[in-house]
């Protein structure tokens, strides 16, 4: 393949072009040529056959010249100018390896000559045609060939190589050429050289060709000295007609350009017509890859280290491996960041890290999350060394690649070398699974005449051998080990940049680890299942005095290594219970504003309002002895999930330098409708968000709103008890969730001390004869501070009883159940206060069907949330008697009670109520066990009772 192409068009910039003219058509007199040739002696009028055109192959010579630019008189060359320095920049992807060759080390005083350097040294000739000095009559001088030798490059630079040049007009020592070559690491890694060319007495250089041995090669050396890019692009297209151009720019004693070499005129050597880039679709490429976790336990902090190894190998058509475009590497299931890492950890920023330039590398010491390694074939003495940085979020998309990105520098200060890599990671936002990408944007170098390549995205075109990045390790490690011991397996796409011409598909090497050890010890885990899952509980008041408004919290604590904290399945102790009056719920736009937002701007200026905060949560995760510590705000909100009512916790995900946005959690509230019984109930706690694996250790929540949560007035032993819902086989699908049953006890203090002193009032309207059909209305009236009533019972006189023919319509329990009720089974309404409640409950009451041999009598009163008051009704000393067995323990100050009398009524007369009193049995008992007996006279519409 020819990359270093023939001059046939020349700069048109302005200033100084110290070279002969370019021909049209090009020949060999041209000022500039360079290419890769099968004849050492190749010009642009050669045929085709001259030139090597295999990719990524070892072209048996690597040719420059230079014409000076002159003026013939008689047989004198006479050079216009003396030429001070020169500067070559080769193509793209064109290597130079100066490994492949024993180097020669000439000592202080000494020359890059035979007598100094070993015959292995040698690289190629230097064919030099000088101009006598003042001499009008002497012809040119053709020097004999002197050989170039790879000689040990200065500190700073990756390759250097020297001839020595005698003089054929005086004696006098010979003068040294050195060709200080380099690598634009902040464009698009081009190689190129620089020689500086020293004035001889009594000459002026004319012409020089360099003919290098692109073959060379020599044990222990590794590769060969010149490989050609990996790439086929048509230098026909408009689009590569600059593709693999080689550029030079000279200047001259005479005309020194300050702005030399980067804004100088240059020319350029493009590949002659008929050549092109071959054999593309043969170039070998076998990656292997390999990720060390660098721990044996599951679920533990990585110092993970991962390694891509290209061979040095040449296939029958003497191909060496493709230079590598792409590569996507996906870590093992389970494997994912580690928010422990985030405590103190900071970023580096885009221009900190300088990517493109030679600015000094200026990441803070806080972004270092590792190491890199890189060794390449063409720096023999060691490999490029340097760290791996967290680099600035530009998202948060986790699929982006753009919220997590890290900064690859890898650098030799012995050859000036910095290598600077931004690698950017893909995390899925459902598993946690990462995916590392570096593809780099092309780059156009100003050095190589500012032309465009037009070259696709892709890493830079150089050789390596092995790529090894090492994060660190400890309790603060960026990665966390997975869950399960494995096999754990690495998968891999890498792209050659060969593969844009072979239609090939990239190369997929895959590696696997397991893990043998559990943290804390026991069995390791073969599967997500069987992971163990206990996780700790507490829930309690701060105060355990009865009818005391006091703080509750949960606390859930998970264990490292054990299966994820998904859900709970609670109930809380009867009687603990919350003052919504007052307490307006958090909107659902402001719900949704939440979760779309960052979390600094949600921390600053919360999405819900003030006065709908009733308590804090923290949540501690990540794997390792130091989680990462988040707080939230807890709000009251509305129904969700069928609950009439829900907490919801945001919790700004902001971990070290990284805003992820908001974790919004929100826990439908159940009520008990008979017990009134609170039954918080979730699956929906995630255990990955945006793209981090929590690994949640802990999670806290305080309702701490001052006068919120208040005790129940029943001081037998109660408890919060349910389930925990743990990850299970598949912490992505419910149905494989795993249940963990808890429960802590709470005995509330103080019970007897409360009074008890309730009063009930019975009043009948309507007509008192016999067989007519009385209205009732009951009002209870309750103290406040009193303990909350636990049953009721009343018992009407003989004087009233149920009237059979209204019972032909009784509601079933499913039809309760469905909320289906006939209307014609409504037999009064029912309305309750409650000093925890803005508003009274209100609503129907029914009969329903019962185990009983009479129907129940239920209210079911509708607000702020449901409550059904279920009274069983029974036949007591000739009367009908209706007993709420199940008061919930709630303060109520007032309940009323109205059954319509009339043809529809539920009571009948069995006499004439003004004949004599009526009373009716009332029997209290409170949720302290304090009873309250009485037998009131029911007020009637009798005369003297109005």
């Amino acid at each position: 393949m020819l990359v270093l192409g023939l001059v046939f068009a020349a700069s048109a910039q302005a200033g100084e072009v110290a070279f002969s003219p370019q021909n049209n058509p090009p020949d060999s007199t041209d000022g500039w040529q360079a290419g890769t040739c099968v004849d050492p002696f190749c010009a642009p009028d050669s045929p085709s056959s001259a030139f090597y055109e295999t990719a990524a192959g070892h072209p048996p010579f690597g040719i420059t010249q230079f014409i000076v630019r002159h003026k013939t008189e008689l047989t004198n060359e006479e050079p216009e100018v003396d030429l001070r320095t020169l500067r070559v920049d080769l193509p793209v992807g064109l290597s130079v390896n100066p490994g492949a060759t024993p180097q020669c080390v000439v000592p202080a005083g000494g020359h890059p000559d035979a007598s100094t350097c070993p015959a292995s040294s040698k690289v190629g000739d230097s064919h030099i045609t000088v101009s006598p000095e003042g001499e009008p009559l002497v012809p040119p001088i053709t020097l004999p060939p002197i050989p170039v030798f790879n000689v040990v490059p200065k500190l700073g630079e990756p390759a250097r190589f020297g001839f020595s040049v005698p003089n054929p007009v005086i004696v006098e020592p010979p003068s040294d050429v050195y060709l200080e070559a380099d690598v634009a690491w902040d464009s698009d890694y081009h190689e190129g050289f620089t020689i500086h060319v020293p004035k001889a007495a009594g000459l002026k250089l004319l012409k020089n060709r360099l003919i290098f041995e692109g073959q060379a090669h020599a044990p222990p050396g590794i590769g060969h000295f010149i490989t050609t890019p990996s790439t086929c692009f048509d230098p026909t297209s408009p689009a590569h007609t600059h593709t693999y151009s080689t550029y030079a720019r000279a200047d001259s004693l005479q005309n020194p350009d300050p702005a030399f070499p980067a804004g100088s005129p240059f020319v350029e050597s493009t590949l002659p017509p008929g050549t092109s880039p071959k054999d593309c679709d043969t170039i070998p490429f076998n990656p292997t890859i390999g990720v060390d976790p660098e721990t044996k336990q599951v679920d533990s902090p990585a110092g993970a280290s991962t390694e891509v190894n290209l061979p040095v190998e040449l296939n029958p058509v003497g191909q060496e491996t493709s230079t590598m475009r792409t590569a996507r590497v996906t870590l093992p299931a389970g494997m994912g960041l580690n928010p422990s890492a985030a405590n103190g950890l900071q970023a580096c920023t885009d221009a900190q890290f300088g990517k493109g330039t030679r600015n000094p590398v200026g990441c803070p010491a806080a972004s270092k999350i590792g190491t890199a390694t890189i060794v390449t074939p063409p720096l023999p003495e060691g490999p490029l060394t340097g760290n791996v940085y967290v680099g600035q979020q530009r998202s948060r998309d986790p699929l982006s690649g753009e919220e997590y990105r890290i900064f690859v520098n890898a650098a030799s200060s012995r050859y000036g070398v910095d290598v600077r890599l931004v690698g950017n990671v893909i995390a899925n936002p459902k598993t946690g699974q990462l995916t590392g990408v570096f593809d780099d944007p092309p780059k156009t170098s100003v050095l190589r005449g500012g032309n465009p390549d037009n070259l696709p995205s892709g890493l830079p075109q150089v050789p390596f051998t092995t790529f090894r990045l090492d994060l660190d390790g400890g309790a603060r490690a960026v990665l966390s080990s997975p869950p399960t011991c494995g096999p754990n397996r690495t998968t891999s796409q890498l792209t050659p940049w060969s593969a844009l011409f072979s239609g090939k598909p990239p190369a997929t090497p895959s590696s696997e680890f397991d893990l043998s050890a559990y943290p804390g010890g026991g069995p390791c885990p073969n599967t997500m299942a069987k992971r163990p899952f206990a996780p700790g509980f507490t829930a309690q008041p701060k105060s355990s005095k009865a009818k005391t408004f006091t703080p509750f919290s949960t606390h859930i604590t998970r264990p490292q290594g054990e299966q994820e904290l998904k859900g709970l399945d609670v109930k809380l102790p009867k009687g603990a219970t919350a003052k919504l009056k007052g307490v307006p719920y958090c909107p659902s736009k402001a719900i949704a504003n939440a979760e779309d937002r960052a979390g600094e701007a949600e921390r600053n200026n919360p999405s819900c309002p003030g006065k709908s905060e009733i308590g804090v949560a923290s949540v501690e995760a990540g794997t390792g002895s130091s989680p990462l510590k988040i707080k939230g705000t807890a709000y009251l909100a509305g129904r969700h999930q069928g609950a009439p009512l829900s907490i919801l916790v945001v919790t700004p995900a902001i971990a070290g330098p990284f805003d992820l946005g908001n974790v919004v959690v929100r826990v439908p509230l159940f009520l008990d409708p008979e017990s009134a019984r609170i039954h918080p109930k979730t699956n929906d706690i995630p255990d990955v968000f945006g793209g981090t694996k929590l690994d949640i250790r802990s999670i806290f929540l305080n309702v701490n709103r001052k006068n919120f949560t208040l005790n129940g007035t029943n001081c037998r032993k109660r408890a919060t008890e349910g389930g925990i819902f743990g990850g299970g086989g598949d912490p992505t699908k419910p149905s494989t969730y795993s249940t963990f049953a808890v429960k802590d006890p709470f005995k509330a203090k103080g019970c007897k001390k409360l009074k008890f002193r309730p009063k009930l009032k019975l009043r009948l309207f309507g007509e008192t004869q016999r067989a007519k059909n009385p209205k009732l209305r009951a009002v209870l009236k309750a103290r406040r501070g009193d303990a909350n009533i636990a049953r009721a019972s009343v018992a009407l006189p003989h004087a009233l009883f149920l009237d059979q023919a209204s019972l032909a319509t009784v509601c079933t329990r499913v039809q309760f159940a469905a909320d289906k009720c006939p209307k014609k089974s409504i037999y009064g309404r029912a309305k309750a206060f409650s000093p925890l409640l803005g508003k009274p409950l209100k609503g129907p009451v029914f009969l329903r069907s019962s185990d009983n041999p009479l129907p129940d009598m239920v209210a079911h009163l509708e607000g702020q949330v449901e409550i059904d008051l279920v009274g069983r009704i029974d036949s007591f000393r000739g009367g009908i008697r209706t007993t709420f067995d199940r008061v919930p323990d709630v303060p109520v100050t007032k309940f009323v009670m109205t059954l319509p009398g009339g043809k529809k009524g539920l009571l009948v007369n069995s006499t004439n109520l003004c004949a004599q009193p009526v009373r009716a049995i009332i029997r209290f008992k409170a949720q302290n066990g304090k009873k309250v007996k009485s037998n009131p006279k029911l007020r009637t519409p009798c005369k003297g009772e109005r």
